[in-house]
C-alpha cells in the first residue's frame, strides 16, 4: 500500500487548510448557536474545487478524504455538507446515464446545486415498515409515496439521490432514483435541533404522488442493492475522516492546554497519566487514517472498497467518542466548558467538537451495523 501524498494532493491539503483558516475558523462557533446554512461558504467550496472531488479521476477519494478531515479540525458541519454533496454527485458519475450526468454534475460541482442522500427510513431497511417509500409503474412513470427519515442537506439540496422499493406488489426491487427537489409532492419536514453538525440541516423528506420519468431511475432495477453497498462505503469512508480529523482537532488542543496547564511547580505534560491519554488518541488517529487512505486507494483504483470501509468505520464507532472523552479528561474542568472566562487565553472548542462527534458517527445507524459487512468477507 503505497499512502505517500503526490503533488496534487499535497496541493489541495493546503488549499483545504488555507479555506478552513480564512473561511470556517472565524465563523464555527457562531455556526454552531444559529445552525443557518452557510451558503456562501459552498459557493467558496466551489471555487476551490472542493465540491465533487469522488468524481476525479486516479486520485478522487484520496483527495476528498484529506479534505475532509481538514475541514472538520474546524468546522465539522461544513465537512458533513460536502461529503454529502460530494457521494451524490459520485453516485450520478459512476451509475448515472451519459444525460444524467450531463444535467447533474457541472451544477453539483460549480455550486449552483446541492445534492442530498435520502437513504435512511423508520423500517429496519427500505421498503419495510409503515412510511417506507414504494414506487409504482403507471403509465410510464414512477409513481413514489413514502419518507425518508435523517436527510441531511435537506431542505436546501436542489436533488435528491434516494432509493426506493420500486416494482409490481410481487416483485418489489431496492432501485436509486434522481429526483430534483421542486418535484411536485416532495416536501421537507421541520430541521431538526441536532446535538452536533449544526449548520448541516437534517430533516425528514416525504414523497406523496412523486411522478418521476423511468429516465430518473439510477442504474437499472437490479443495480439498485449493489449501487446502495456502494455508497453506503463511500459514506463511510467519509464519515471516518470526518472523525479522524475531530479527534486530531481535540488531541492538539488538549496537548497545548497540557503544556500550559502548572500543577505542583510543572506542566501536565509532564505526567504519565496525560502522556498516556495524549498517546492513545494520536494513536488511535494514526492507524484509523492509515485505514482510511488504504481504502481510498481502493476507491480511485477502481478496486472494492466498502469492507475495509466497514471496517475503519466500525473501529471508529467504538471510539470516536473516546477520542473526545479522553481530550476532555486532559483539560478538567475547562474541557467541558464554553464559555471563556475572562483569565483564559484562547478558545474552548472541545464541547463542541464532543457534539459534533457524535453526530458523525450516530446519527445514520447503530455503530455495529458496518461489522455485518466485514464478517461477511471472512
Amino acid at each position: 500500500m503505497n499512502i505517500s501524498s503526490t503533488e496534487n494532493l499535497q496541493r489541495i491539503q493546503a488549499s483545504a487548510a488555507a479555506f478552513a483558516d480564512e473561511f470556517l475558523e472565524p465563523i464555527a462557533i457562531d455556526l454552531d448557536r444559529t445552525g443557518n446554512f452557510p451558503r456562501a461558504l459552498v459557493a467558496e467550496l466551489a471555487r476551490q474545487q472542493l465540491l465533487s472531488l469522488p468524481t476525479e479521476k486516479n486520485t478522487g477519494f484520496s483527495a476528498h478524504v484529506e479534505t475532509l478531515q481538514t475541514l472538520s479540525q474546524v468546522c465539522p458541519a461544513v465537512a458533513s455538507i460536502l461529503n454529502n454533496n460530494a457521494i451524490a454527485a459520485y453516485a450520478i458519475f459512476k451509475w448515472g446515464t451519459d444525460a444524467q450526468k450531463n444535467a447533474h454534475l457541472a451544477g453539483l460541482a460549480e455550486g449552483q446545486n446541492i445534492g442530498a442522500l435520502a437513504l435512511s427510513e423508520n423500517g429496519p431497511a427500505i421498503g419495510i415498515g409503515p412510511d417506507a417509500l414504494v414506487g409504482v409503474f403507471s403509465s410510464g412513470k414512477i409513481v413514489l409515496n413514502g419518507k425518508k427519515i435523517f436527510v441531511r442537506n435537506a431542505g436546501v439540496a436542489d436533488l435528491y439521490v434516494g432509493f426506493a422499493s420500486i416494482g409490481a406488489p410481487d416483485a418489489m426491487s431496492i432501485t436509486g432514483f434522481i429526483a430534483p427537489a421542486e418535484t411536485p409532492g416532495i416536501s421537507v419536514g421541520a430541521i431538526q435541533l441536532t446535538m452536533g453538525l449544526r449548520g448541516c440541516p437534517v430533516a425528514d423528506v416525504t414523497f406523496k404522488n412523486v411522478s418521476l420519468d423511468q429516465t430518473s431511475l439510477l442504474g437499472t432495477v437490479k443495480d439498485g442493492p449493489a449501487i446502495l453497498a456502494d455508497l453506503l462505503g463511500a459514506l463511510a469512508l467519509g464519515e471516518a475522516a470526518q472523525t479522524i480529523g475531530i479527534g486530531k482537532a481535540a488531541a492538539k488542543h488538549a496537548a497545548a492546554a497540557a503544556r500550559h496547564r502548572i500543577q505542583f511547580g510543572h506542566p501536565i505534560a509532564s505526567l504519565q497519566a496525560i502522556q498516556q491519554l495524549l498517546a492513545e488518541i494520536a494513536t488511535d488517529s494514526h492507524l484509523a487514517w492509515l485505514g482510511v487512505c488504504h481504502a481510498a486507494q481502493l476507491a480511485d483504483d477502481g478496486a472494492p472498497f466498502g469492507v475495509e470501509a466497514s471496517m475503519v468505520k466500525s473501529f471508529l464507532g467504538r471510539f470516536g467518542q473516546k477520542l473526545l472523552t479522553d481530550a476532555i479528561q486532559v483539560e478538567g474542568g475547562m474541557g467541558i466548558c464554553e464559555v471563556v472566562p475572562p483569565h483564559f487565553q484562547g478558545t474552548l472548542p472541545l464541547a463542541r467538537l464532543f457534539r459534533d462527534m457524535a453526530g458523525t458517527t450516530l446519527l445514520d445507524a447503530p455503530g455495529d451495523f458496518p461489522e455485518v459487512l466485514v464478517a461477511a468477507s471472512l
